[in-house]
């Protein structure tokens, strides 16, 4: 899965440069991230920096990180699902995944048009096979998924293009495991602090990211380490944090104990001296 993720700052980054930059609203970092994810395991495998306009795009940024997976992984036997959302449905990523020979599951808006000139909003035949208007001699099989209406208003249709021949039914149910990515950068934020750095410099970022991204890692191991995981969607992210912090930082945690007692020592012979 690719997909970026905002990372909204306010206040001056000077020594950011050409990091920040307004995106979809948010003013900030904005960060290209691929997730692998086989079976069970979850990995976070590598990010890029969106640099601004004139700088490669998001998309280019994609293709990039995808190219930079081993080759044991890019020439595996097994099929490979490239799963991306609609910001990345451009012809240069569409054209960019067939060529490194994955299984595409792609976002893709309303009104992009087929070579005929129907609108995507359009179609009522799911699992159809279309070619783009700017993708000429290249099929792609589209259908589409109707997400919960919000309180007063409509349903919404998103739409997903695969390009290898497949059902409807399995581009849904393969292009909806898209939102692990959702999930992961959700998780990041919210438990593992990412984005939540104070740095001024490129590399203080880099280095706070990274780290952000392996103390997840560490729970997600620990929890696969278990004889009896559960349910992996839904793992108590706070606890692993918990039992990873008594299994591999022991020592700090009884150090800082240590200095504790000392001084809570030394403020009760104060008072003890006191009265007497």
């Amino acid at each position: 899965m690719v997909d970026l993720t905002s990372i909204a700052k306010e206040g001056r980054f000077e020594g950011l440069g050409d990091w920040m930059h307004t995106l979809n609203s948010v003013h900030g970092i904005h960060v290209v991230l691929l997730y692998l994810c086989c079976g069970e395991l979850r990995l976070p495998w590598s990010f890029l920096i969106w640099r601004g306009k004139g700088q490669p795009s998001p998309t280019q940024l994609a293709l990039k990180l995808l190219r930079g997976l081993p080759s044991e992984v890019r020439n595996s036997t097994k099929t490979i699902h490239l799963l991306a959302a609609g910001g990345f449905s451009s012809k240069e990523f569409i054209q960019g995944v067939i060529a490194l020979k994955f299984t595409g599951f792609i976002g893709m808006r309303a009104d992009r048009k087929t070579s005929t000139g129907q609108h995507l909003r359009d179609i009522t035949t799911s699992g159809r096979k279309i070619e783009l208007h700017d993708l000429p001699g290249v099929s792609l099989w589209v259908t589409w998924v109707w997400l919960p209406a919000k309180k007063g208003d409509a349903q919404e249709r998103r739409f997903i293009v695969s390009t290898v021949p497949r059902t409807a039914q399995v581009i849904k149910r393969t292009g909806k495991r898209r939102w692990k990515i959702e999930a992961l950068f959700k998780t990041l934020k919210s438990r593992f602090g990412f984005g939540m750095f104070g740095q001024h410099s490129k590399r203080g970022v880099l280095r706070f990211l990274c780290l952000s991204i392996l103390s997840f890692l560490l729970c997600h191991f620990e929890f696969l380490d278990r004889p009896d995981p559960g349910d992996p969607a839904w793992p108590d992210w706070g606890k692993l944090a918990r039992d990873v912090r008594q299994k591999f930082l022991a020592e700090v945690r009884l150090a800082e104990l240590s200095l504790e007692m000392n001084t809570l020592n030394a403020v009760q012979d104060a008072l003890l001296r006191m009265e007497l």
